[in-house]
């Protein structure tokens, strides 16, 4: 039964969310870009994508965050 949840993506929890909606406000303001843009956007995608396949602390993801190429 469990087998069906085998490389599922883990599971965001409240305080992950928190984490990366603060990592994306911090890139934002560092950008000079507005959180609704289309920068932004892109960068939260990426930001999930990242935490999905396993990269989940908060240094990593900043890093990974700020090495995007400017738009």
């Amino acid at each position: 039964m469990f087998q069906a949840f085998r490389g599922a993506s883990p599971p965001l929890y409240p305080e992950d969310v928190a984490m990366m909606q603060t990592l994306l406000k911090d890139y934002c303001k560092d950008r000079g870009c507005e959180n609704t843009s289309t920068e932004a956007e892109e960068a939260a995608r990426e930001l999930v994508h990242w935490f999905q396949i396993g990269v989940t602390k908060q240094s990593q993801l900043r890093e990974l965050l700020h090495s995007r190429a400017w738009s």
